[in-house]
């Protein structure tokens, strides 16, 4: 079993949306612990329905903030977004630091008031023995990530495994990857990978050639591009930007035109252009 398959398995029985916030570079390292990529966040559609209101992406990060300052405590607790769903929240601690929290969410107490202007499906209910059935599958998934985390400490001590440059790029690529659509910073990742910010930012740029934030701005306009390219007509140039981590449309059309030259839409326009013109020249042939 590996914990990716855990988790769908247990949405699909549960009908919660799971998903992790990791702290512990294992995740990165340990395929059995690597997740999809809409697993390291809320993904369900209503989370992306909230996201795209009005600040909707910076309440969802102001609401993770606080939820990990209270799982510093290593006890799991209730909590609810600003759209009014309920989330379990289950710390998972190792060596006395949080390594992950797990949430189990979209839910509502009976009686409690849900968000307007969702038309999609509505949240469980969340009854008594609901409560109890998601508390006990939520501690399973965190003993299963500790024995895990178990295991790479003793991989880890027993290849007298050294951290080198490249060691602490390819955290970085990870993080990045699992976060782009979000908020990310260096400091998070110093703090996950226990070593001074300043330092973690010299090495990446001495690899990279290149700052976090450059990396991660290459990685947001990358999707970017594909988003542009493939699913213009199903999205607005202002989803596409929030999707890729863009909360504000203009700034996104700012940065797009800064690194390619053209705006969104002059883009999309080039891209149906060659697409055309590579049919011309298909069928000339």
């Amino acid at each position: 079993m590996n914990l990716q398959k855990a988790i769908r398995q247990l949405e699909l029985k549960l009908g919660t949306v799971i998903d992790l916030e990791v702290l512990h570079p294992a995740f990165a390292e340990m395929p059995e612990l690597q997740l999809a990529p809409d697993q390291y966040h809320h993904h369900g559609d209503f989370c992306r329905w909230a996201k795209k209101q009005p600040g909707g992406i910076n309440a969802c990060a102001a609401n993770k903030a606080r939820s990990r300052k209270v799982a510093l405590r290593g006890r799991p607790f209730w909590g609810f977004c600003p759209k009014g769903v309920w989330d379990y929240a289950q710390p998972v601690l190792f060596d006395g630091e949080l390594a992950a929290v797990i949430y189990l969410g979209y839910l509502l107490p009976p009686g409690h008031e849900f968000a307007p202007g969702w038309n999609g499906r509505r949240p469980g209910e969340l009854s008594r023995e609901r409560r109890r059935e998601i508390g006990s599958y939520a501690d399973f998934l965190a003993t299963y990530v500790r024995l895990e985390l178990e295991c790479y400490r003793e991989s880890v001590t027993g290849r007298g495994k050294k951290r080198d440059d490249s060691y602490y790029l390819d955290q970085c690529r990870h993080f990045i990857e699992r976060s782009y659509h979000q908020n990310p910073a260096l400091s998070d990742l110093a703090q996950i990978l226990h070593v001074n910010v300043n330092y973690l930012g010299g090495v990446i740029r001495r690899v990279a050639g290149k700052g976090f934030r450059e990396l991660l701005a290459d990685r947001r306009l990358q999707e970017a591009e594909h988003l542009l390219e493939h699913f213009h007509g199903k999205y607005s140039i202002g989803e596409i930007g929030r999707k890729c981590g863009f909360p504000d449309s203009n700034y996104f059309c700012t940065v797009f035109r800064k690194r390619t030259g053209l705006s969104p839409r002059e883009f999309i326009r080039r891209h149906e252009a060659d697409e055309s013109e590579s049919e011309r020249n298909g069928d000339d042939g």
